[in-house]
């Protein structure tokens, strides 16, 4: 794993310590996260990151990119949720098994 040392303002680093806190993460974890969605992967098998990603770019530069994140779900919470959800609806991809 590499180190990566970067000079922020003195208020940018209370703004990430605040917000660090509130999500209950340490300041470098949510460093990670933001950097992270910063310089997100450019390619998979079938290139969708790839053109998602040239075309968010593309917008961003353009000044048309409206960009409204969701809020973190912890991760406890995120697998209840897919528990809880689990046979609510039927599977319909590749199902052979459907009424004919």
């Amino acid at each position: 794993m590499r180190q990566l040392l970067v000079r922020i303002p003195d208020d940018l680093h209370a703004r990430l310590t605040a917000k660090a806190k509130r999500e209950g993460i340490s300041v470098n974890a949510l460093a990670n996260q933001v950097l992270d969605a910063a310089a997100p992967a450019e390619t998979t098998s079938n290139g969708i990151v790839t053109r998602r990603y040239r075309l968010r770019e593309k917008a961003r530069k353009m000044g048309v990119l409206v960009e409204t994140p969701a809020p973190p779900v912890p991760p406890d919470r995120f697998a209840a949720a897919l528990k809880a959800s689990e046979g609510i609806a039927p599977v319909t991809e590749g199902s052979d098994n459907e009424p004919g």
